[in-house]
């Protein structure tokens, strides 16, 4: 019986490709996969033990860009961010088109990304990250400044 090479090494690249297309760390993605919810969060206070989350943006060619992102809760809603100088690809992309898809615990939700342009809001969020993440340990005793924006299911922007 001869061995057929052909499929099963497609097999397995498919596999490889597939697994590279999330995103890990510091390594961006393309699609995510997960278990879509149409149940809108009641609140998104399960995510104050979630370390890290996945966002998917488009990007202007037409693929998706995923990676990995921090958050926090802040009076029931939801807020990721952003640091450095430069303005991350997901940035760019949410500019562009504000839909995103989200990855929580497995789970995909459709969401609308806007920045917050409220200074006072601003301060308060860099609490809550400061809270909920340690900055010095991670970014020594200077850390960045931070850019933040708020999450809003799709559900939720066509209701308001």
């Amino acid at each position: 019986m001869k061995l057929r090479l052909g499929p099963v090494l497609a097999m397995l690249a498919a596999l490889v490709f597939a697994a590279a297309c999330q995103p890990k760390d510091t390594r961006p993605g393309l699609w995510l996969s997960g278990e879509p919810t149409d149940r809108p969060a009641e609140s998104w206070r399960f995510t104050e033990g979630v370390e890290e989350i996945f966002i998917e943006t488009r990007t202007w060619y037409g693929l998706r860009h995923s990676t990995t992102i921090w958050c926090v809760e802040l009076d029931g809603r939801l807020y990721v961010g952003s640091y450095d100088v430069d303005v991350k690809y997901w940035e760019r992309n949410v500019a562009r088109s504000p839909d995103a898809r989200l990855r929580i615990d497995g789970r995909i939700y459709d969401v609308t990304v806007t920045p917050v342009d409220d200074p006072a809001l601003d301060r308060r969020l860099d609490e809550r990250y400061g809270a909920k993440y340690d900055m010095n340990e991670v970014f020594g005793d200077d850390p960045p400044p931070w850019r933040y924006y708020h999450v809003d299911l799709d559900d939720e922007v066509a209701s308001s």
